[in-house]
């Protein structure tokens, strides 16, 4: 058991989770409930659900113990059943092969939104206790807890680092077009050091962010709109050595590369703290773009 523990411990190169605020769904009704307010207008809800066993994991890829999503979660005594599509690789990060988790009797939580990708898709097929209810999930993380609920492990995906740093959480002062850097997030919710964020969010990433945006809206980009962008890392130099779009709702691409170009334009980051282990990080950057 010490043994575990403390291969469980490793498993995060960098301490502290930020964890968000999310609505329990611990019955077949409450899961029917928010299938019915899925479609409200206004800011996204975020929901959590623990699923039952038979999940499990796959292989190990790039440092990570992926979950098998080759079949649906179930949950409320299999009243339900959560479809998470296959092409969307859910894993979480492992120093040791993944052999500590694989060991681990662990529970599984699924934080998710309905209908965040796509408001016109149908989030749910609601069928009465006698079937099986299907949610189709946009996945923001996966947590695993041991029997007494500490957690054990967890995984962001971008949509989450998207929904925190929506429009409420981040006034940006100006006019005209305009853009500013949210709160960076690693795949496993931890934030980066001050450095890195304050270097992310100069002046100077403003302008180009700016600048994008501009452009972008005389090509017939939305006025308001975001995008997240994921870094990939060197953490003994700071080196950001790519840049991609993971997420954009300005529906324009030419101006979400402009804003990833954008960002890993910063001269570079400062190297990391002599702790961490991995040798490259991917880093979750959200940009929130406005116009008035």
């Amino acid at each position: 058991m010490a043994r575990l523990l403390a291969a469980l411990a490793l498993l995060c190169a960098v301490p502290g989770v930020a964890r968000a605020d999310a609505e329990a769904l611990d019955s077949l009704e409450a899961v029917h409930e928010a299938c019915e307010t899925a479609r409200d207008a206004g800011r996204a809800r975020l929901f959590e659900i623990e699923v039952e066993s038979g999940w499990r994991f796959g292989a190990v890829r790039d440092g990570r113990l992926i979950v098998d999503t080759g079949r649906n979660f179930r949950a409320a005594d299999g009243h339900v059943s959560l479809l998470v599509p296959r092409e969307e690789r859910l894993g979480f990060e492992v120093a040791d092969g993944g052999e500590a988790l694989r060991g681990a009797d662990a529970r599984m939580r699924v934080g998710f939104f309905l209908a965040f990708d796509d408001r016109h898709r149908q989030p749910c097929l609601v069928r009465n206790r006698f079937a099986v209810t299907i949610v189709r999930t946009d996945v923001a993380y996966l947590e695993l807890v041991d029997a007494s609920g500490q957690r054990l492990a967890r995984t962001e995906t971008d949509r989450l680092a998207a929904w925190q740093d929506d429009a409420e959480a981040l006034a940006i002062a100006g006019e005209g077009p305009r853009g500013a850097v949210g709160a960076a997030r690693f795949g496993d919710g931890t934030a980066p050091p001050d450095s890195w964020q304050s270097a992310l969010a100069e002046a100077d990433t403003r302008a180009r962010i700016a600048q994008c945006h501009a452009e972008g809206i005389q090509r017939g980009a939305a006025p308001d709109g975001q995008v997240v962008v994921r870094l990939n890392v060197e953490t003994r130099t700071g080196r950001i050595r790519r840049a991609d779009v993971a997420l954009s709702s300005v529906g324009d691409d030419d101006e979400a590369e402009c804003i990833a170009r954008s960002v890993a334009a910063t001269a570079s980051l400062p190297p990391g703290p002599a702790s961490w282990t991995a040798p490259v990080v991917d880093l979750s950057v959200p940009v929130r773009v406005v116009s008035d």
